[in-house]
């Protein structure tokens, strides 16, 4: 079968989801087709896929609204653009699936070309969630409301409907255009990241729970590409016995943050790892205290560190949970605070604001020494690593897939 792959590809950690299920695809004997136009298309290129030129939005122009608490974070011309793009791919290719992470056209598209739609998306980012994206009533003290109470429960339910209904009127022009297209549901700025016909939820319910999940949405655990990267020539580490962190802010970071980093790791009592993601030439390296790389095989990496510091991606999250290593988020985005929300609730991190960082960047020290010292983080991290061995998301995803098309 032919499976047109639609990720958001300036960002890696949506290109590599659907990059892991498209290498158990092919592995299974299908054939994929990647869409892309950022240069992150050659982490697709060098697994040998085919990959074919779309149109997608400038990530500074959709992080740069996000960033700003922009909930109108496309314009209509915009969306327009891509629904336009996608179906002149789908009817040049013909496929007989497409498979989508972060392509908010894609329900609306395959709609319209009448062609089965599978989306990766994480709990957070649908209709389905269990906890609120923005916790409106999370100023109020467990004393006065206990957490168990039911009317804290019926808060949590008005809160989640409040931010929904705001959301998806502020963004109309996808309800707008499900009327005009005659939607068999209703797409909405909510739900417009998850699939038509399927959705895999890239979380585990233990981390990220939902509510009321159609038969339609399966969890499949966390989807991460095994890098092929090799090492670097400095690698393995030859260092003290000091703490070793590793830093990774993604590829939708913040690009001051490393120039506030490096005197801050010179000085730091650990020796650290840091990946720029290709956004920074600013940081240097400092044999036996500081290494650099723009990309890394984080696995290598975090198996041997003590402490994950990142921009609270989904994925980069996963994949130090899976080494059963604590994490110290960063975050930048919305999404980003949310998920470092879920990480301090259940005990395996710590959330550091950005701009405290940029005003007083020994806070990052700081703050490693307090995880360090506290076995808590470490054992919490472990009983997460524990859960997720029990799943293999890649295969999970790719047979999911098939059976939906047979």
């Amino acid at each position: 079968m032919r499976i047109l792959a639609f990720p958001y590809t300036h960002t890696l950690s949506h290109l590599s989801r659907v990059l892991a299920v498209a290498l158990e695809l092919r592995r299974m004997g299908h054939e994929v087709v990647f869409a892309g136009e950022s240069a992150k298309v050659s982490f697709v290129s060098q697994q040998g896929f085919d990959v074919v030129p779309i149109h997608e939005p400038d990530p500074e122009m959709l992080f740069g609204n996000i960033r700003s608490g922009k909930l109108r974070f496309v314009e209509d011309a915009e969306l327009l653009q891509m629904l336009t793009a996608d179906i002149e791919v789908i009817r040049s290719l013909k496929p007989d699936l497409v498979l989508s992470d972060g392509r908010f056209s894609a329900p609306l598209s395959t709609h319209l070309t009448n062609v089965r739609h599978a989306a990766i998306v994480n709990a957070s980012s649908t209709e389905y969630r269990a906890l609120p994206y923005v916790p409106f009533f999370d100023w109020m003290p467990p004393w006065l409301i206990s957490r168990d109470a039911m009317i804290w429960k019926a808060l949590v339910r008005l809160n989640l409907f409040l931010e929904m209904k705001l959301f998806d009127n502020v963004m109309k022009v996808f309800k707008r255009l499900s009327r005009e297209l005659n939607t068999n549901r209703t797409v909405t700025a909510t739900n417009c990241l998850t699939g038509k016909d399927i959705t895999l939820l890239a979380d585990i319910p233990e981390y990220f729970p939902s509510r009321n999940l159609p038969a339609s949405y399966h969890y499949v655990g966390p989807l991460t590409w095994k890098s092929v990267l090799a090492p670097p020539a400095w690698w393995p580490l030859d260092i003290p016995s000091s703490p070793l962190v590793y830093v990774t802010m993604g590829t939708t970071g913040v690009s001051e943050f490393f120039s506030k980093l490096g005197p801050s790791l010179s000085t730091s009592f650990f020796s650290s790892i840091v990946t720029t993601g290709g956004q920074s030439s600013e940081l240097k390296p400092m044999p036996g205290k500081v290494y650099v790389e723009s990309y890394l095989d984080g696995d290598l990496v975090m198996e041997r560190s003590d402490v994950v510091i990142c921009h609270g991606g989904n994925g980069t999250i996963y994949q130090a949970l899976s080494h059963g290593k604590p994490v110290i988020g960063i975050p930048t985005i919305p999404d980003q605070k949310f998920n470092m929300r879920r990480v301090e609730a259940m005990g395996f991190g710590k959330s550091l604001d950005l701009k405290q960082f940029l005003e007083k960047p020994s806070l990052l020290a700081d703050t490693v020494k307090q995880v360090l010292s506290d076995h808590s983080f470490r054992n919490s991290a472990q009983k997460i690593q524990a859960v997720l061995k029990s799943y293999n998301a890649a295969t999970t995803s790719a047979k999911i897939l098939i059976d939906s098309i047979l």
